[in-house]
């Protein structure tokens, strides 16, 4: 007793929790207790908003076991009134002052905006407040608050999972502000407290209105397999990212060396001159040095020091320059060692960074003076660091930090400490003597501008997909429990009824029959063609005795009656349609005492469409029997067929335009990638899985119908080759045009086998891809299909004039993942699901060893005639 207690009230339990964090958090801000707030350095705080949301709405959840359901859906309109603006500023990108609405944000990191909650947050409070507004005890709202509650779950685990493992778990939503971990917690507790009171309410329903708990199952492992898919595709965008940023600091690393090289350079050609006694005097080499500061950008001063590291001259002499005249350069620690250095390797050497007596934080380089191996001494040119940078390094959109020796040497800027967590690059440059480490921060646009829309594509279908099977079966367990009600209620109608034959008529508003069944048709000796469109009860009742009846009946209403509608009329308002005893006469004049009930047919608005007559004839018991029998078996059949084709159509309209959405969108993309260039594999593969799921899905909604319809469809089908070929061509003729790639094909006329066209124009497909990326490097861009019999079937090869596959490799070509393609340019499963679709055909995929040529082969059976 207990443990049900406490089951039918876990979802106040949970809740509770929820108000007690949101309480928490609220007094954290008040008291701004950062440990409350952020839990981490490294955690996104939990704005006040968010707090707020969820005091409001777990206070509303407190109180929605009630009748009275108005001060929850008031707590549901605040709470989306206050995630709603928030989407809108970031839709829009007008501040609206909700972030500051109810205290001033102290603590900014993790957010793109002080005080604002993650776009994450905002879109699972939106979806969780308006799902209350459809809590009803129907079929839909039970969907809705299954779907709802399943997303925020799985994005709020998302977001768990990317503090526990160090992933940006926000990177999907275009907006880097991330969901806090114990934001992420709240919204779990949320979405199972709806997902258990809908459990409890549930328990309260009819057995028939509580056999949801198959399709709510599939649909929240369908959303949640959904949403794991998407940030698995997530993921790899971002790693792709990752990728971009770290081309990018390698970017950086050859422009800082680029500057410096001709830096060293010029620098060097001046100490060759002061060995080569170039400089007669002092003027000549200020005119000399001169012209270095207007070529190159940050430096602040030259100057020569002699053997003994004695300063001679200097330029220019302003800023101090003039007391450096024959002082000791030597002193200076940061210089020092690596002078040193350089004038044990005859080479320039940059000094570590120090603070320039020019003023800032520079460095120095310095080139030997060597004359035939005599030390003459070294020129050095002091260079502040920020123009230098600033001019050689294209910072738009990135933050660049230069490390020395662990300290900071140079920053272009701030970023944001959880955005930098997730997307810092580090990279150490070696040059002339400098170890610096370099740190690369991308903006979030930068990272806007280079994710993909497949991810979110490919979890609006999925989510789409597994809320449209949730309804399917729902729709199929109802016909299933239609189809067991009706069968048991049969049954039970025909223990009760295999004693009593009957007699049914069925007549229309007007008294004028439209069919009587076969018991009726054997008594009364008539065909329903006979007598259908006559009215009754002229046809086979005694008329005298229907004569003397409406005689009765006038007498007690005192006005005459017409035979026909009006007869009927007084028929039931005086009670005569309950068991009335008539003589009813065959076609060939035997008569039958009979009990007549008649039963009025309404439509939904009460008015009378027809009438139903059941006559007993108590001699004819076993007739009767037999009669019930075989009118149960038509009507249980229909019943079984009308559910069958209701569901059937019902799923068929559900599911069929959807699916025609996804495939025209798999188009669109297809194309928008092929006029872009786009030439990505893992894109193109998860097109073709999209594609794939979309056939499947429709082989499911024709085996349906085939199952109403009592037909046979199969899979595999005759095919012409020379159509296949050209159906397979289409797909990527212009890419082939577009790469410069020569593409014959010589296809025998006649050929036909027995398969999947779909899969075996994927084998083709792969091959001639796989071929054009071969011929890309390649003097002669030809690749040739050909199709032709041999050895008793049909020999399909595709061949091209790229270097071919190397003879040590040639064994490791069709395992799975093995691939000789850059990194992500291919995964190796190409030719390892090729030939796997090939031998499922019976036939045999194989690399031509004897060809001269690179030469992949296709046998498959012949299609005998």
């Amino acid at each position: 007793m207990l443990s049900n207690k406490i089951s039918n009230r876990l979802h106040l339990i949970f809740a509770f929790i929820t108000l007690a964090l949101g309480l928490t958090v609220m007094t954290g801000w008040w008291t701004k207790n950062l440990t409350i707030v952020q839990i981490h350095a490294d955690f996104a705080p939990m704005v006040f908003n968010t707090a707020f949301c969820f005091t409001v709405f777990s206070l509303g959840l407190l109180f929605s076991d009630r009748k009275n359901q108005t001060f929850s859906k008031v707590c549901s309109a605040i709470v989306l009134v206050v995630s709603g603006l928030t989407i809108v500023q970031y839709l829009t990108g007008v501040n609206l002052g909700i972030d500051k609405l109810f205290v001033d944000p102290f603590v900014s990191v993790g957010s793109v905006i002080s005080g604002r909650m993650a776009i994450s947050t905002a879109i699972c409070f939106i979806m969780i407040s308006l799902s209350r507004f459809f809590k009803k005890r129907d079929f839909s709202s039970h969907i809705i608050v299954v779907t709802v509650s399943s997303l925020v779950i799985g994005f709020s685990l998302i977001g768990i999972f990317g503090y526990a493992f160090g992933f940006n778990s926000e990177y999907g939503w275009g907006s880097f502000s991330r969901m806090a971990v114990h934001t992420s917690i709240g919204q779990v507790l949320l979405a199972l407290a709806m997902l258990w009171q809908l459990r409890v309410e549930n328990r309260l329903l009819p057995e028939a209105r509580r056999r949801t708990s198959v399709p709510s199952y599939v649909l929240i492992v369908g959303i949640l397999t959904s949403i794991l898919i998407w940030h698995l595709l997530i993921l790899r965008d971002q790693d792709r990212n990752r990728r971009v940023v770290q081309i990018q600091a390698e970017s950086i690393k050859a422009n800082i060396t680029n500057i410096f090289a001709p830096l060293e350079k010029a620098l060097q050609h001046m100490a060759r001159r002061f060995a080569a006694g170039a400089y007669e005097n002092e003027k000549m080499w200020y005119a000399d040095a001169e012209s270095y500061f207007t070529e190159f950008e940050g430096l602040r001063r030259l100057l020569w020091a002699d053997q003994n590291h004695i300063v001679q001259w200097v330029y220019p002499l302003d800023r101090g320059g003039s007391k450096l005249i024959k002082a000791n350069v030597s002193t200076d620690a940061a210089v020092k060692e690596r002078m040193a250095i350089a004038e044990s390797e005859h080479r320039a050497y940059l000094s570590k960074f120090m603070e320039l007596k020019t003023g800032g934080k520079g460095f120095v380089m310095f080139a030997p003076i060597y004359n035939k191996d005599k030390y003459l001494g070294t020129i050095r040119g002091a260079f502040l660091a920020k123009p230098v940078f600033e001019k050689i390094i294209d910072l738009s959109g990135y933050h660049l930090t230069i490390y020395e020796d662990g300290h900071e040497v140079y920053s272009s800027g701030t970023a944001d400490a959880v955005f930098a967590r997730d997307w810092k690059t580090k990279s150490r440059y070696h040059y002339m003597g400098a170890e610096w480490e370099i740190l690369l921060i991308p903006s979030p646009e930068i990272i806007r501008e280079n994710t993909s829309s497949l991810p979110n594509l490919v979890l609006f279908f999925g989510v789409s997909i597994s809320v449209l099977l949730g309804i399917a079966l729902s729709f199929f367990t109802r016909a299933r429990d239609s189809e067991k009600a009706a069968k048991e209620a049969f049954e039970w109608k025909q223990a009760g009824m295999n004693s009593v034959p009957l007699l049914m008529i069925s007549l229309d508003e007007n008294t004028v029959i439209r069919e009587m069944n076969s018991a009726a048709e054997r008594i009364l000796e008539y065909s329903t063609d006979e007598i259908k469109g006559k009215e009754t009860p002229a046809i086979f009742h005694d008329l005298n005795e229907v004569i003397a009846f409406r005689d009765k009946m006038a007498l007690q209403v005192g006005k005459s009656i017409e035979l026909g509608p009006e007869y009927f009329e007084y028929f039931f308002k005086l009670g005569y349609n309950r068991a009335s005893e008539w003589t009813i006469i065959s076609k060939t004049g035997r008569r039958y005492s009979m009990v007549l009930s008649l039963s009025k047919i309404l439509d939904e608005q009460g008015k009378v469409t027809g009438y139903l007559g059941i006559l007993e004839d108590v001699t004819q018991l076993r007739e009767k029997e037999k009669l019930l029998k075989e009118q149960e078996q038509k009507i249980l059949a229909s019943s079984r067929l009308a559910s069958l084709g209701e569901m059937a159509a019902g799923i068929a309209h559900e599911i069929n335009n959807p699916l025609a959405i996804i495939n025209g969108h798999v188009s669109v993309l297809r194309r928008v990638l092929s006029q872009k260039g786009v030439q990505d594999g893992d894109v193109t593969k998860k097109l073709d899985a999209i594609e794939s799921v979309i056939q499947r899905i429709a082989k499911i909604i024709r085996g349906m119908r085939s199952y109403a319809h009592e037909t046979d469809l199969t899979s595999e089908e005759v095919i012409a080759v020379d159509t296949l070929v050209d159906e397979t061509l289409a797909f990527c003729h212009e890419k082939f045009k577009s790469e410069g790639v020569e593409l014959a094909a010589q296809i025998q006329p006649d050929l036909k086998l027995r398969g999947r066209p779909y899969q075996i124009s994927q084998v083709l497909l792969n091959l001639l891809n796989n071929a054009m990326d071969a011929v890309a490097v390649s003097p002669v861009k030809k690749v040739s299909l050909d199709a032709s019999l041999r050895n008793g079937g049909i020999e399909i090869s595709v061949s091209d004039t790229g270097p071919g596959v190397p003879y040590h490799l040639r064994s490791k070509i069709m395992e799975p993942f093995f691939t000789t393609k850059e990194v992500g340019k291919g995964v190796g499963l190409g030719l390892s699901i090729s030939q796997g679709i090939v031998q499922a055909h019976g036939g045999k995929f194989y690399l031509d060893d004897n060809s001269t040529k690179t030469r992949f082969v296709i046998w498959l059976p012949q299609e005998k005639a």
